[in-house]
């Protein structure tokens, strides 16, 4: 008992000698007089504060949308179209055109890469480039239907959509197929060759593409209103890549893969 006085007597004297001893018989009014002095005095520093700094997500943020506020939600609203539906057309094709027995949308050899591509043509050009082809054909032929119907089939889409689909489609093809990537010898290599292939179809595609594409635009430029016609030409782009895919599937070669890819022009 001796033993332990001198820790007791050392526990009892240590909080004196550092904050001041609190009898328990005053702790509660002591706790009171802290709580009332800490209100009172503005000065006494906030606690910290764990939050976080969002202000740089939110001007990022702020930079990625602010420029697509100015654009014309018509346009946006034809370019998710023309792609979306441009992924449907392909997939089908790919579907009806698949080698394997068991039938399956997207197939089980489905190459995504040309559909890729196809979504990136059909959103840049279907969607967007026909956005202002169409407003300007319109505006040009107000009253003449028939006129629309011409400058759309014999001008913009031999000298326009056909070679915008020769540039864009077997570049994107190849860079994406190319373990290099864009701009190797590989990605020139292999661009060339679907060029080529693709090119040697255009003529029989444009041919069938006026059979199709005719009586379905004669119907757009005289009962279909402005703003529905790009998504009008879009929804009848996939039907025209199942009708070419299944009309060629029987007779083309096992090695002719091309016809496919250059049939499948999606609108």
């Amino acid at each position: 008992m001796l033993m332990q006085l001198p820790t007791k007597l050392a526990l009892l004297a240590l909080p004196q000698a550092i904050n001041g001893f609190v009898a328990p018989s005053a702790l509660s009014q002591h706790v009171t007089t802290i709580k009332t002095t800490l209100a009172v005095d503005a000065t006494f520093p906030p606690p910290p504060s764990f939050a976080f700094d969002t202000t740089f997500s939110t001007s990022l943020d702020a930079s990625f949308i602010e420029p697509l506020a100015h654009v014309d939600p018509l346009l946006l609203q034809h370019v998710a179209i023309g792609g979306a539906l441009a992924f449907a057309g392909d997939v089908i094709a790919q579907s009806l055109l698949s080698k394997e027995k068991e039938k399956s949308i997207p197939p089980k050899d489905w190459d995504a890469v040309r559909t890729s591509a196809f979504v990136v043509f059909g959103a840049l050009y279907t969607g967007g480039a026909q956005h202002f082809i169409f407003q300007f054909i319109n505006d040009t032929f107000p009253t003449e239907p028939l006129m629309r119907l011409a400058a759309a089939q014999f001008f913009f889409i031999p000298f326009c959509y056909y070679p915008t689909f020769l540039l864009m489609v077997p570049a994107l093809r190849a860079g994406w197929e190319s373990a290099e990537g864009f701009g190797s010898e590989q990605f020139f290599a292999r661009q060339k060759e679907l060029f080529t292939e693709v090119a040697s179809k255009i003529p029989p595609t444009l041919l069938r593409n006026w059979c199709f594409w005719l009586p379905v635009q004669f119907v757009q430029f005289n009962f279909i209103p402005p703003e529905a016609q790009v998504t009008f030409t879009a929804a009848f782009g996939v039907i025209w890549n199942a009708i070419l895919s299944w009309s060629t599937a029987s007779s083309s070669p096992a090695d002719d893969t091309i016809e496919k890819t250059s049939d499948k022009v999606v609108r």
